[in-house]
């Protein structure tokens, strides 16, 4: 489990930003193998705060409960988004109340240790919190509108979390497989790593479907798009030409138009994208 995130850090669209709009904070020590991190808004946005313009949200191979908090009408809505394989643009709104989001993001195979059902067939949805965490969720509850502020949330959130993990549900031929799709970069053929795993195809299939809602081919196309992704965005001498014999491309072309089906932008335009959020 540790040394997946020591090869993998997925990303968003924006990965600089960095404001009392939207933050990421990692969470502790402890949590790190399971948690990519805790996002939201540092503090309640003011009435009438405005949020007009869209925003892409990408693939990232992550999981996430997400409250949306409304101090005003002292409610809120709670859920649960799984494995998503495409970007879409978010519609802007005018914020009538003051309001604020609090979010806990999974890795894709660390959610089923703190879920109280599995994943199969749960890919590009979202779901009510309590279908998957109803435990967390009635002892979460009360705290999001005891504790006012974002890393207030954090620190009560965290105990809760270590109460459910439950780590007798981490399935190791699925961390195998997960480590050899990663040291391939998202190229290696379904028979490589069910050599590797010493699992037949089929089993392959149902351990993902069961930890993940997705399959093993599926998830490995996801991989290598967010490792070319974190390369494009965080490299500063990244080459196009590199990249495609890296990840396995045919050809340039093939690689742009792969990307650009993931990500609804080139690389230049993705790139120029998420510096602007700087």
């Amino acid at each position: 489990m540790h040394r997946l995130i020591n090869m993998y850090r997925p990303i968003t669209a924006t990965p600089f930003t960095d404001n009392d709009t939207y933050c990421e904070i990692l969470p502790c020590e402890v949590l790190r193998p399971y948690i990519r991190c805790f996002w939201g808004t540092r503090k309640p946005l003011s009435a009438q705060a405005d949020t007009a313009s869209s925003e892409i949200v990408i693939p990232d191979t992550c999981m996430d409960i997400i409250f949306e908090i409304n101090y005003t009408e002292n409610n809120y809505n709670g859920f649960f988004c799984t494995v998503d394989e495409h970007s879409y643009r978010t519609g802007g709104a005018t914020i009538t109340d003051t309001t604020a989001t609090f979010a806990i993001r999974f890795y894709a195979w660390t959610a089923i240790l703190f879920s109280e059902e599995d994943f199969i067939g749960r890919k590009n949805r979202a779901f009510a919190v309590e279908e998957f965490f109803s435990g967390l969720k009635a002892e979460l509850e009360p705290l999001l509108f005891d504790v006012p502020t974002l890393n207030g949330k954090i620190t009560v959130t965290e105990k809760l979390l270590l109460k459910k993990l439950c780590t007798d549900r981490i399935n190791n031929n699925l961390m195998n497989a997960i480590h050899y799709m990663l040291k391939t970069n998202g190229r290696a053929k379904i028979s490589d790593i069910c050599s590797y795993t010493s699992v037949s195809e089929r089993q392959l299939e149902r351990i993902f479907n069961y930890n993940m809602g997705i399959s093993p081919k599926a998830f490995s196309s996801l991989l290598r798009y967010q490792l070319l992704w974190q390369e494009i965005a965080l490299s500063s001498s990244f080459n196009i030409l590199d990249a495609v014999e890296k990840y396995g491309f045919t050809d340039q072309p093939h690689l742009l138009n792969d990307f650009k089906h993931r990500h609804l932008m080139t690389p230049k335009e993705a790139a120029l994208y998420a510096f602007k959020s700087r």
